[in-house]
């Protein structure tokens, strides 16, 4: 019987003494156990199809474990955590494995197992073509036998589920564990040539060991049993032709065959292989090449080569040759967009209170009480550094105008601002509560020469995102609060000309958000985000127009126009810093413009002490353009 066969030679083998590593090479050569070695590579790692390279110290073949006291502390040392006898029980029985300490044991009969009856067990040989063609039958069973293609299942199973460093072995360690290592190296996407270099170089590392036990033999016997103790091309070709013959690729061999999952396969690659580059990683800029470099990375983490959403992700866009967009998601731009977005919200509010702010058609004492809604929106292209976004906002704001004398008012106001910021497949809610205060001094009057504004704010913020990753790798959702701060100080002059009133203005603002870090949940490439803390201070010029009133029935109307310029100071670039398992990734948002602009039109309608009016604009800055509006209303008394 062939278990028989495979019991002789071992006890044959062990009756010679082993051979010793002539070479150094990445992995120690073991005096009592010659063939084992690391299938990533002998002298080198093995390169694989799509640039990667075989990953050292994650599988091990070998021959029977039978390790010489200096062998044994090498191998204690290598965190081997599981151990894979493939031997039949005689084999086992006759030299019982000397196990690493720490590692479990399990047996997977490969040749016990046959259920075909093909005729693989006959050793009545009376040459050396009957013996080739033996081991040649038995590789072809190791692919059409059902019973053995189970044990196969089991193994490859189980080596993905493998926690450290796994060891896989028979007894001479070349037909059961050379097929074995012959596949894995093709789920790696190792070349057919170094695969067949990978299966021969057994006749290398046992060429002493193996010399001996022939020169221990009868010339004859010797003649005829060679084939047995070595291995050919023409063993791992008949597998690999039975594979092409019955299943037409090793990928429908895994699956059809053996009935590996794709989740699977794809874990023992993640195990094995480590990629220099990903998918049209090359040229990737910006956002989205911080975010393919941080996918890299996580090739060293525990999310690779395990059953995880990462892994899969990663393996299946190395087979598609695309990241699927994932690279410009996983970096949580949507958080610097929304820093963004709230930086410039203090602008918003302080054109909210606008037209009521001056109280220059109030007289000495007399008050104004004022309400306006707005809503406004914006939204910015793509560029070479981050993906497009865009902003929706809408609010209500109540406050009160009072003029204490000719030349001074003050005003007061409260409202809220709920925002939506959307980018990079991510999406940001925030809810801002606020406070406006503001007063007019004119030395002169204000109804007419230089005059000073000064405006503060400040307000508590509720901020709450999600972010569908894409790939499979579900949706990352964060929530955290925080403050929103800003002032302004502008020298402005009004003066009429023409029945037509004008204001420009030239002055300074300078916004803060301060929103805690905290921890996205929801995902295996969840952030952990860094507090947002982030000042933006820039120049600001206006000038409004308020052309002469026309009756319309009872109403008085007054149209108006308003430009304004903003030119940011200092670094006006907003970045966001994520942390995941230790990495870094930094994202900058989508609004990278040093300069916007703003024009609109507006109509105040007058009754008396009653006053309602519109107004709508436009905003432009480099790749960032929008609109925004907003009704009004007030009351003098």
């Amino acid at each position: 019987m062939l278990q028989r066969l495979f019991c002789s030679l071992s006890l044959l083998t062990l009756g010679i003494s082993a051979a010793h590593a002539a070479d150094a090479l990445d992995t120690p050569r073991l005096a009592g156990m010659d063939n084992f070695r690391d299938i990533a590579g002998t002298t080198s790692a093995y390169t694989t199809s799509h640039d990667g390279v075989m990953r050292a110290g994650v599988f091990y073949r070998a021959n029977a474990l039978t390790p010489t006291a200096a062998d044994l502390a090498v191998l204690n040392g290598l965190g081997i955590s599981d151990v894979y006898d493939l031997r039949t029980p005689s084999e086992i029985a006759a030299t019982p494995d000397t196990l690493p300490a720490g590692a479990s044991y399990t047996n997977i009969d490969i040749i016990g197992s046959t259920t075909s009856g093909a005729d693989i067990t006959n050793i009545s040989f009376t040459s050396a073509d009957q013996a080739r063609a033996m081991m040649q039958e038995t590789n072809r069973a190791f692919v059409s036998d059902a019973g053995m293609r189970g044990q196969f299942s089991v193994l490859f199973n189980e080596l993905a589920s493998a926690d450290g460093a796994a060891l896989f072995h028979c007894t001479a360690g070349k037909d059961r564990t050379g097929w074995t290592a012959a596949v894995l190296l093709s789920i790696a996407g190792v070349d057919d040539t170094t695969i067949m270099s990978n299966y021969l170089a057994t006749n290398d590392y046992t060429a002493a060991r193996v010399a001996a036990t022939l020169a221990a033999m009868p010339a004859s016997m010797a003649q005829v049993y060679a084939p047995l103790l070595g291995v050919e091309a023409s063993y791992l070709q008949a597998g690999l032709d039975e594979v092409t013959a019955e299943y037409g690729s090793m990928d429908n061999y895994l699956k059809q065959g053996l009935g590996l999952s794709q989740e699977t396969i794809y874990v023992l690659r993640g195990k094995m292989v480590r990629y220099g580059t990903l998918p049209g990683e090359t040229g990737l800029l910006g956002n989205a090449g911080a975010g393919a470099q941080l996918l890299g990375q996580l090739q060293d983490t525990p999310l690779s080569g395990t059953y995880s959403a990462y892994n899969y992700y990663l393996q299946s866009a190395i087979d598609a040759g695309t990241l699927g967009g994932v690279e410009a998601t996983v970096g949580g731009q949507v958080h610097a967009d929304a820093a963004s977005y709230l930086l410039r919200q203090s602008a918003m509010i302080d054109r909210a209170a606008s037209p009521f702010a001056d109280g220059s058609d109030l007289k000495v004492g007399q008050s104004r009480l004022w309400s306006t809604a707005l809503a406004g929106y914006l939204g910015t292209d793509g560029s070479a550094h981050a993906a497009s976004s865009n902003e929706h906002s809408q609010g209500l704001m109540f406050g009160m105008t009072q003029r204490f004398s000719e030349q001074l008012s003050a005003h007061a106001g409260v409202g809220y601002s709920n925002g939506n910021v959307g980018g990079a497949g991510g999406e940001a809610d925030t809810d801002l509560a606020f406070l406006s205060l503001g007063a007019r001094f004119a030395p002169g009057g204000l109804e007419q020469g230089l005059f000073i504004d000064a405006d503060a704010s400040a307000g508590y913020l509720d901020y709450a995102s999600k972010r569908e990753l894409g790939g499979g790798l579900g949706t990352a959702k964060g929530d955290s609060h925080g403050t929103l701060t800003g002032a302004s100080l502008a020298l402005g002059y009004r003066m009429n000309t023409a029945g037509v009133e004008l204001e420009p203005s030239l002055g300074v603002r300078v916004s803060r958000v301060d929103l805690a870090g905290f921890t996205e949940k929801g995902s295996e490439l969840a952030l952990q985000v860094d507090d947002l803390q982030e000042t933006r201070r820039s120049a600001v010029a206006n000038l409004k127009a308020s052309f002469t009133p026309f009756a319309m029935g009872s109403w008085q109307l007054v149209p108006g126009v308003e430009v304004g310029y903003e030119h940011a100071l200092g670094d006006h670039q907003v970045d966001s810093e994520g942390h995941l398992l230790g990495l870094d990734i930094q994202q900058r948002a989508a609004f990278d413009n040093r300069d916007q602009f703003n024009a609109g039109v507006n109509l105040m309608a007058h009754l008396g002490a009653l006053s309602v009016g519109a107004e709508v604009a436009a905003l432009s800055g480099g790749d960032s353009h929008g609109a925004s509006g907003s009704l009004k209303a007030s009351y003098a008394f």
